[in-house]
């Protein structure tokens, strides 16, 4: 096993080269990790990895997918975010809603936070970041499949 070391972009960076997936950043500085259409989740994920707080020190991982919601389809968004969120411990989902030109619409997000300040080991963050990502394709294939939404 590796030392603790501090928190940083680069880790992130090695845990993606070793799992051989390809990664691009935004304008932020953040990784961004796409994956095409996958029929079993009826969707595209988008995948951003991120160093946040003043020391850059809290890991952030989130995931947007490419379905809108209507107006229509928020109450039950809301009730499987609730239901994904009380029988499973991550990631946590929620509705995110927006507003544009007098049209609105949701997207559901998924997302996870750590405090790194202390440092991590490389495995670590390597385990913490694809069980995120395989958890987030997991709440697709379960809303998709599953719950028929």
């Amino acid at each position: 096993m590796s030392d603790v070391k501090p928190f940083s972009h680069a880790m992130i960076e090695t845990c993606l080269r070793d799992q051989k997936l390809r990664f691009l950043r935004d304008e932020d500085n953040d990784i961004v990790v796409q994956f095409r259409y996958d029929p079993d989740c009826a969707c595209e994920l988008t995948f951003y990895l991120m160093a946040q707080g003043e020391k850059q020190e809290i890991y952030t991982l989130l995931c947007r997918s490419s379905r809108r919601l209507g107006p229509e389809e928020w109450e039950r968004a809301l009730v499987l975010c609730n239901t994904w969120n009380r029988e499973r411990r991550w990631p946590k989902s929620y509705l995110r809603s927006f507003g544009n030109n007098g049209a609105a619409y949701g997207e559901l997000c998924l997302e996870e936070h750590i405090d790194l300040e202390a440092g991590i080991h490389q495995e670590l963050l390597t385990s913490f970041t694809m069980t995120f990502l395989a958890s987030s394709f997991g709440f697709w294939r379960w809303l998709h499949q599953e719950q028929h939404f």
